[in-house]
């Protein structure tokens, strides 16, 4: 499915602007992740190096905005209703995730997990890696060759199965790629799975920190936390309508060269990431939900357009309104990185990209604060 286009920032903006300045950008970006980012005195080069970059050529790529109407901006509260049905569902996954199985006395199913051994052969001979006791396989989970699990779907504990299966033309092993194999396999048991059920005895076993020990406490429990991810969405849903409002009245200069230049260098950074992690682009693409790669680089690039932005919007207004740090700033930026206190930032970054990120925070806040729910 297509990533949303739109501008994004929430609270957590600052989180991006110290991340993004280390060079180490990824395209995996998350919506506390999208938001402006600091711009570092040097510039990593594909291979690695850096090379200075003068304040004069610092500021013709900086661009530069016009304000427009910031203040009272409009934005579409987000309904925070936890039901009843949302607790249950997000029980009912939990019991899921913590289901077992459970032997049965019947012939395996789909969704059953069967434990085997197992001999794959090769014109009678086995081959390396194809031999096994006791392993437990889910049927249904592809997770061996084409025929395998279909072959013990009916198959009962005692039975003895011989599959004739053949390995894919692309199977990584050239001996067995698109070869003709035998597997002789014994079911030694089929398991049916049993969801976990909901009691006391449940709860305690999950060792929650809340310390809740009885299902009543638990549900209190789901439902304040599902109140509380309800409200931080919200949070961000609102920040983000009102920047996109607010980005939607600026006037934006000279800010093509920027765009070009660390949108080269970031999409470099990340070809170099994928190709030391043995992935090509088509598969990075679609592990950031994308359907190709030339959707990725126009969903990237506007990422990159709508950063620069944020950053030159963000600073415009901190001076406009004469907003500047506090103690009670860094306070707010350190709760936000889930630290003490900001000396645990400035050991790791720069002082002015702690400064930045803080004062985009309070930016945020100042536009926020000032904002109007339709």
């Amino acid at each position: 499915m297509r990533k949303s286009k739109r501008l994004i920032l929430c609270g957590a903006a600052a989180m991006a602007v110290l991340a993004g300045c280390s060079n180490t950008k990824t395209a995996s970006t998350t919506a506390a992740e999208t938001a402006s980012e600091a711009v570092s005195e040097t510039e990593t080069t594909g291979s690695g190096t850096t090379e200075a970059t003068t304040p004069e050529e610092e500021e013709i790529l900086k661009g530069s905005v016009v304000l427009g109407e910031y203040v009272g901006m409009e934005y579409t509260p987000m309904d925070t209703t936890v039901t009843d049905e949302d607790v249950e569902a997000t029980i009912q996954n939990v019991l899921a995730m913590n289901a077992s199985y459970v032997e049965v006395n019947r012939a395996a199913a789909d969704g059953d997990m069967v434990n085997i051994d197992y001999v794959g052969k090769k014109d009678g001979v086995a081959f390396d890696g194809g031999t096994a006791e006791g392993s437990d396989l889910l049927l249904g989970s592809g997770r061996l060759i084409d025929g395998f699990e279909d072959g013990l779907i009916g198959a009962k504990k005692g039975d003895s199965v011989t599959l004739n299966l053949t390995f894919p033309e692309s199977y990584h092993s050239e001996e067995l790629a698109g070869q003709e194999v035998t597997f002789d396999v014994t079911v030694n048991a089929v398991k049916e799975e049993q969801k976990a059920v909901l009691n006391d005895d449940f709860v305690k076993s999950l060792e929650l920190e809340s310390g809740a020990t009885t299902t009543e406490e638990y549900r209190k429990g789901i439902r304040d936390s599902l109140e509380e991810n309800n409200e931080s969405i919200a949070k961000m849903q609102m920040e983000n309508d009102v920047l996109e409002a607010v980005i939607a009245n600026c006037e934006f200069s000279d800010i093509d060269a920027r765009i070009e230049k660390e949108y080269s260098e970031q999409w470099e950074q990340m070809n170099n990431m994928a190709a030391m992690y043995g992935m090509d682009m088509e598969f990075y693409a679609s592990m950031n939900g994308m359907s190709s790669v030339e959707e990725f680089q126009e969903a990237f690039k506007e990422q990159v357009s709508n950063t620069i932005k944020v950053e030159l919007v963000m600073d415009a207004i901190a001076e406009k309104e004469n907003l500047t740090l506090s103690e009670e700033d860094y306070a707010v930026l350190a709760k936000e990185f889930g630290v003490e206190d900001i000396s645990s930032l400035t050991e790791s970054y720069t002082q002015e990209m702690v400064d930045q990120a803080a004062l985009q925070i309070k930016v945020l806040n100042f536009l926020t604060s000032n904002a109007v729910a339709k």
